[in-house]
């Protein structure tokens, strides 16, 4: 997904203002760079990447000369696995241990970017 399909996506974690100043900087100099930001689609809402979505609405709302979708897809919905781990568990998305994002990932494609996932 690009980063202009995720613009109306709350962020679900607090995130630093100093730490979103430097991720844009590394975005608009280098590039997008590292792991997807993993989104529920269906539900229009991140499971990781709150300051990294602030980087790139930072980049949308203040460097009109940027083109955003030049960085091509910044996102990857992860649904499939979020109802699959849901119906094991019998909960909702909810109840997703955003903390410890392993119990859901662990095993799938997205086990490949652990070490850059804070929560993992």
């Amino acid at each position: 997904m690009k980063a202009t399909d995720i613009m109306s996506y709350s962020q679900i974690n607090e995130t630093d203002k100093t730490y979103v100043d430097e991720i844009k900087a590394s975005i608009l100099a280098n590039g997008w760079q590292g792991s997807p930001i993993l989104v529920c689609e269906s539900q229009g809402r991140l499971i990781t990447g709150s300051h990294r979505l602030a980087a790139l609405k930072d980049i949308y709302d203040n460097e009109w000369d940027f083109d955003l979708d030049s960085l091509g897809d910044v996102a990857e919905p992860v649904d499939d696995i979020l109802d699959a781990w849901c119906e094991e568990n019998d909960c909702t998305i909810d109840d997703i241990p955003y903390d410890c994002l392993s119990q859901v990932f662990a095993g799938t494609w997205v086990e490949q970017y652990a070490d850059n996932i804070i929560e993992w």
